[in-house]
């Protein structure tokens, strides 16, 4: 983290100025699988062209981006994603990628530009084809490979759910063998719509407890588990709502593929009315509300969520080991 990031995170915290230091940007919502849990299949109807994209980066870096989150959908998809990563790069801003992997090693001339590339992988063979269709383990593994080999840092991400909470075990194996690390995190009903059914791939409270108290008996014997401390304590109380501190609005903020900002990629996607074309991109900004929200389950967000309440009683290992048995139905 350079001064300029420590700089205005600083006056964030502090309240006198927020500043969008981190973006996430969900370049389309187009993708190339049709994963069940999830509903960024198809492209929204005014996804943002070419020149609004590169005015819009103009004017967030301008007000002191310095990292960006390309998201999707399928970021590789994207028509524009070479120009773009080489846009952020001469831009000085760190650029990691949410990927399937299955484009990775077409794209190696994009991949090999960020920082990280963060590869979906929920288990092994039968576990991720039950969520992500046949085929699609193969492939992503072929995309954690090609990154791996040209020297990008890799980071698995793994969502666990009905289809996969009774391997975890086998897939941190399979993970060792790959050299990376994978996070966990569970799976919620939707990514935007809060009225979707999510019990055909949601675990119950007392089962994915169970789940998590197994990824954490895991991280404490594998350097493989790339979840922090303080992720794994905040799961402890899934789905139970547990408030943590939130930068959101302050120094982070989400750009959906037609240009409606949020404070947050986990925010509710009803209102959108706060569109940097209409309205540009400080004005939009400086109109994001700044407030926590009790459901909060992305691992990497959690943790950077406690670090910037300062909460070190949450960074740190618990002394009381979860204990609880994974316990599944019939």
């Amino acid at each position: 983290m350079n001064l300029h990031m420590l700089g205005h995170g600083a006056a964030a915290w502090v309240g006198l100025r927020p500043t969008p230091l981190s973006l996430t940007y969900e370049l389309s919502h187009r993708c190339n699988l049709r994963c069940t849990y999830c509903d960024r299949h198809q492209a929204m109807p005014h996804e943002l062209g070419t020149a609004d994209i590169f005015r819009v980066l103009g004017e967030f870096h301008a007000l002191g981006m310095r990292r960006i989150s390309l998201d999707g959908g399928e970021p590789l998809l994207h028509r524009d994603i070479a120009d773009v990563v080489d846009w952020l790069v001469r831009h000085d801003v760190v650029a990691v990628m949410n990927s399937n992997g299955i484009l990775v090693p077409r794209r190696m001339d994009v991949v090999r530009r960020l920082k990280t590339v963060k590869i979906s992988l929920d288990g092994p063979r039968a576990c991720h084809e039950a969520m992500r269709g046949a085929g699609s383990f193969d492939r992503a593994m072929e995309g954690v490979v090609a990154a791996r080999e040209a020297g990008v840092d890799v980071e698995l991400t793994c969502v666990v759910g009905r289809h996969n909470a009774d391997h975890l075990e086998e897939l941190v194996q399979i993970v060792e063998n790959l050299g990376v690390t994978i996070i966990f995190q569970p799976a919620v009903q939707s990514l935007v719509d809060p009225a979707r059914d999510g019990s055909g791939w949601m675990l119950d409270d007392a089962t994915a407890r169970a789940a998590f108290a197994t990824v954490e008996r895991l991280k404490r014997c594998s350097k493989t588990i790339g979840n922090g401390w303080a992720s794994l304590r905040h799961f402890r109380s899934f789905p139970e709502d547990l408030e943590p501190p939130c930068a959101a609005g302050w120094i982070m903020a989400t750009l959906d593929p037609e240009g409606v900002l949020y404070h947050c990629d986990q925010d509710g996607r009803s209102d959108r009315s706060n569109n940097v074309l209409a309205q540009g991109v400080a004005r939009a900004f400086t109109g994001l509300k700044r407030e926590s929200c009790p459901q909060c389950w992305c691992a990497r967000l959690v943790e950077g969520n406690y670090l910037w309440g300062c909460r070190i009683d949450k960074l740190l290992p618990p002394l009381r080991y979860q204990t609880t048995r994974l316990k599944f139905p019939g």
